[in-house]
C-alpha cells in the first residue's frame, strides 16, 4: 500500500485536494515576511549541524546525532516552506508543501524519501522508515549506544539536504 507521500508524487488532483484541506484547517499557513523565517530556519539548521559534529566527536552520544541529524533536515524543510509562503508546524503538511512546490523541479523522490524518513510523525504514516525509527529510539527510549556508522551516514544526509535547500534558496535570489 502506498504511503500519502507517494500518492501525493503520482497524483495532482489528490496533491490539491490535500493541499486545500490542510490551508482550510489552518495546518498550512501562509506568509508574508517570509526572508526572515527562511533565514532563521537556515540558521536554525546550520546550528543543528555545527552541534551535530561535536556530538559525533563524542562517541557516546551518538543517539542525539540522530536526532540532531533530524531537526537539521526538518529546519532546512521548513525554509523551503517559507520560500513559497507557507508555515506549518505539521510534518506531514511540510512534506506535502514540498512536493507540491519543489517535486521533481528541485527536488526528486529520493530526496521527499529522505523528508519522509525522518520526519513524519507515526500516527500519520502506516510504516516508519529506518531513520525515523532511529530518531523516535534515540529520542524517547532507553536506549543509549548507537552505532557510530549509522549517525554518520545520517550526518551526511543531512548536512546534503541542508545544502540542497540553501542552494534552492539562493537561486530564488533570497541572501542567506
Amino acid at each position: 500500500m502506498k504511503e500519502r507521500w507517494e500518492i501525493w508524487l503520482d497524483n495532482t488532483s489528490k496533491r490539491e485536494r490535500a493541499f486545500a484541506h490542510y490551508l482550510k484547517s489552518k495546518k498550512i499557513k501562509t506568509e508574508t515576511e517570509v526572508k526572515e523565517l527562511i533565514q532563521g530556519h537556515i540558521e536554525k539548521a546550520n546550528h543543528n549541524l555545527a552541534f551535530l559534529q561535536k556530538t559525533l566527536d563524542l562517541k557516546d552520544f551518538n543517539d542525539w546525532s540522530l536526532v540532531v541529524s533530524y531537526y537539521s533536515i526538518y529546519q532546512a524543510s521548513l525554509a523551503l516552506c517559507a520560500l513559497r509562503g507557507y508555515s506549518t508546524k505539521d510534518h506531514l503538511a511540510t512534506l506535502l508543501i514540498l512536493i507540491k512546490e519543489f517535486y521533481p523541479q528541485n527536488l526528486n523522490s529520493s530526496e521527499i524519501k529522505l523528508i519522509n524518513e525522518t520526519t513524519l510523525e507515526k500516527e500519520h504514516v502506516l510504516n516508519y522508515t529506518e531513520a525515523k525509527k532511529k530518531r523516535g529510539a534515540a529520542s524517547y527510549s532507553t536506549i543509549i549506544m548507537f552505532n557510530k556508522e549509522e549517525a554518520e551516514d545520517l550526518q551526511s544526509k543531512a548536512i546534503s539536504f541542508v545544502n540542497k535547500a540553501k542552494n534552492i534558496i539562493e537561486a530564488s535570489n533570497v541572501p542567506l
